[in-house]
């Protein structure tokens, strides 16, 4: 399995190569199918990727620990690409990927910076709740634009703003406003340190715009309602009150956006 590095990593992939070891072992996230975010009805229903993934040439832009790369190999992806500025992540997706047996190229990058993407080599961008952590969104569908070819579609999924500004008890009322895009916010008691973040908490409209910017056909934006999923509870991600503040509450924008045959780019 190749690896590569492109540039340094920024302060929140510190972070991660700080919780990586404690993430995977005592958090994790699905891998035995593709799964776009908490308590999100499954691909199987939703059907982002299931028409475009057989044979794709993929990319998959913060793979972390390899999930996801696993996931769309059982799916019938091509050739894949997994992309994620954490060293340590990257080292978990490597020996996650080795043990299955699935052949993935892995790069240290970061979204607005695909370097060693070709351009036009891909046939499908996929992203499970990585472009959060992505200040230049402008920079990030230019390089998701770049490597994918006339035809080729971007499919991602982000934490809803509602989830990020709301309390995870009763009465879930906001915490921080609506308008506030940028969050700093602190992982803690999963590492022996606790561990800081920035988040950009973008609206479906935000999304909208930027993959419209980009240039991008968006075919399709989605606010879903949550489905019945005790596993987030069994595996830490949320608590009693939090599993049912999402009855309530969208937890993940999802959108799948095709890059024309024809058409100008990033303006």
């Amino acid at each position: 399995m190749a690896s590569s590095s492109a540039g340094a990593p920024d302060a929140n992939a510190r972070g991660w190569d700080v919780l990586a070891d404690a993430y995977q072992r005592e958090v994790g996230w699905p891998d035995d199918a593709l799964t776009w975010g908490l308590r999100c009805p499954p691909e199987e229903d939703l059907r982002l990727v299931t028409d475009l993934v057989t044979g794709a040439t993929t990319v998959v832009v913060g793979c972390g620990g390899g999930q996801d790369l696993l996931a769309l190999a059982r799916m019938g992806a091509g050739r894949l690409v997994g992309v994620d500025p954490s060293a340590r992540q990257l080292a978990h997706a490597r020996r996650r990927l080795d043990e299955a047996g699935v052949e993935a190229t892995l790069v240290r990058a970061d979204a607005e910076a695909l370097h060693e993407v070709p351009d036009g080599a891909a046939d499908l961008v996929v992203s499970v709740q990585a472009l959060n952590y992505l200040e230049d969104v402008d920079g990030g569908m230019a390089e998701a634009w770049r490597v994918l070819r006339p035809g080729g579609h971007l499919v991602f999924s982000v934490m809803h703003p509602a989830d990020a500004v709301t309390d995870d008890a009763p009465p879930y009322g906001f915490r921080r406003s609506w308008f506030e895009v940028a969050s700093d916010w602190v992982w803690d008691g999963l590492a022996e340190e606790d561990v800081a973040f920035r988040s950009w908490f973008r609206s479906a409209s935000d999304w909208f715009t930027a993959c419209r910017r980009a240039g991008f056909d968006v075919e399709r934006l989605l606010e879903p309602a949550p489905a019945d999923d005790r596993r987030w509870i069994e595996r830490g991600w949320l608590d009693e009150d939090g599993y049912a503040k999402l009855d309530r509450v969208p937890a993940t924008i999802a959108v799948r956006a095709r890059r024309p045959v024809d058409g100008a780019g990033p303006t």
